[in-house]
């Protein structure tokens, strides 16, 4: 669920036409904004006009700029247009609705129309909007309450609350004196000691938790058949005993599964931290469906870059990594999507390989096998999965296959040969594992560039590539390209010289 659907359509489309132009480097042409907006150049100006009245307030921070082809923006360096989304939404009924319901657990619609001051029919609407986007949640609004098992509620507040909330804020007032007692008890039961983040994300946890508690009837049936295995887990039934002996506390009932709740979110959030999940990971089970996609994906993709070996340190790190993405992927259902996906995957791509891609989309495909689940196109929580597995592989495509050599040899007067190398190595330096410089014969490269047509023979150097136009964004395109596959090539050759061995 993308954060801006929780407003209404003209908003969202300001939203989207402020992010465009911050993806865009902060100036874009017009058509290209028409384009992508799908609207009229009148719809277009005049969510332009709205805009600029919404952004005055921040005036000093943030601004946009209109020359009648042009739209530009100006923004500060310690500014970011998140705390303009988040403010956007917090004022959106929709929003306003989901709080209303996490503080009072439900409500009737005399008591909404009176604080929204909005009709019945404009409430009805909104209540069935909400309730489209919650599918991907499995919840539901109904008889003026949120439905649902109480894993997934918990989750998709502590999304909604996690992400449109600064952190700042959480640091300051999620982070209570006595949640931090909770922490530090709970770091000397485990032996673990949580960092700050992780803090601050078990801190948030614990105050929705601690709210949802007096609710009497809660549902628990996929959270129990999904957790018989746990009852022999050490780690479990640590945090058993600690929650028990915590909640015992509170004037209430206090539901045995509360301590499944605990250990799924300790283990699917990324709240422990590598070091402890190691450590958490020699007692863990081994046949519960996400420690088999574990290793299932692990054994799949030391196998993928054979014959390159994995030192013990990366493999840990990426193990960690992948029981992440599927804990996430076999308890919890839907993502609050804040940030634009399509852009990330899109520089995930081209920091690694289209074959890195292909591959991602494999491993999801076999992981989700062993949750019996199928990749859903536009499932948030699967897209969002995508993108993970593709970082994952292209910090190991860094890390095992290593570095590839380019170098620059222009022929050409000094002033200008200096200057262009140096906008090559700019254009082309964000690529991983790359290392680029002006070429020095007394090293040996995997790629050279040049500007001549019929170049010298180098030694060691493996492939050259001659540049059309200085500078050209498709010469860029065509030697980024080129990099990319021949990391690629690389794998292959490796391959075969092993099997030659």
């Amino acid at each position: 669920m993308k954060t801006e659907e929780l407003l209404e359509r003209k908003e969202a489309r300001e939203i989207r036409l402020l992010k465009k132009v911050i993806i865009a480097g902060g100036r874009i042409e017009d058509t290209e904004l028409l384009a992508y907006l799908g609207v009229s150049k009148a719809s277009f100006e005049s969510d332009l006009k709205e805009l600029g009245y919404y952004l005055e307030p921040y005036k000093e921070d943030c601004s946009l700029f209109y020359d009648g082809q042009w739209v530009t923006l100006y923004m500060s360096d310690r500014f970011s247009v998140s705390r303009i989304v988040e403010d956007y939404i917090r004022s959106s009924i929709k929003f306003q609705l989901i709080d209303h319901l996490f503080h009072y657990r439900e409500f009737t619609i005399v008591q909404l129309t009176t604080k929204f001051m909005i009709s019945e029919s404009s409430l009805f609407r909104k209540i069935k909007e909400l309730n489209k986007l919650l599918i991907e949640f499995d919840l539901k609004i109904r008889n003026g309450q949120l439905k649902g098992e109480e894993l997934q509620i918990r989750y998709f507040y502590f999304q909604v609350y996690w992400f449109l909330t600064p952190y700042e804020q959480h640091r300051e007032k999620t982070l209570t004196q006595q949640n931090i007692r909770i922490i530090e008890g709970l770091e000397k039961a485990l032996s673990f000691s949580f960092e700050e983040y992780g803090k601050l994300k078990l801190s948030l946890w614990l105050t929705i938790s601690k709210k949802r508690l007096p609710v009497q009837t809660k549902t628990y049936t996929i959270v129990r058949d999904k957790s018989k295995t746990l009852e022999q887990d050490p780690f479990f039934r640590t945090i058993r005993s600690f929650v028990l002996r915590f909640l015992s506390r509170y004037p209430l009932e206090v539901d045995e599964e509360e301590s499944l709740l605990h250990f799924i979110f300790l283990t699917s959030m990324s709240v422990l931290t590598e070091k402890d999940f190691a450590q958490y990971s020699l007692i863990r089970g081994r046949r519960t469906p996400p420690s088999l996609a574990d290793t299932f994906v692990l054994e799949h993709v030391i196998l993928y870059y054979r014959p390159q070996k994995f030192y013990p340190e990366l493999e840990k790190k990426i193990f960690y990594y992948f029981s992440q993405i599927h804990s996430r992927l076999y308890f919890f259902n839907g993502e609050l999507e804040l940030f634009d996906r399509e852009n990330i995957w899109q520089k995930e791509q081209q920091l690694s390989s289209n074959q890195l891609s292909d591959f991602a989309h494999v491993l999801l495909k076999e992981s989700l096998s062993y949750f019996d689940a199928v990749y859903e196109p536009g499932n948030s929580l699967h897209e969002w999965s995508l993108v993970k597995y593709l970082s994952v592989l292209s910090i190991i495509d860094f890390e095992i296959i290593g570095e590839i050599r380019v170098g620059i040899d222009l022929k050409m007067d000094v002033l200008y040969k200096e200057a262009l190398t140096h906008v090559l190595i700019l254009s082309l330096k964000n690529l991983n594992g790359l290392l680029i410089e002006a070429y020095d014969k007394k090293h040996s490269y995997d790629l050279l560039i040049t500007n001549m047509m019929n170049p010298p023979t180098y030694r060691s150097v493996k492939e050259i590539y001659i540049l059309s136009e200085l500078g050209s964004t498709f010469d860029i395109n065509q030697i980024r390209k080129k990099i990319r596959n021949y990391r690629g090539s690389r794998r292959n050759w490796d391959e075969n010289d092993e099997r030659e061995k």
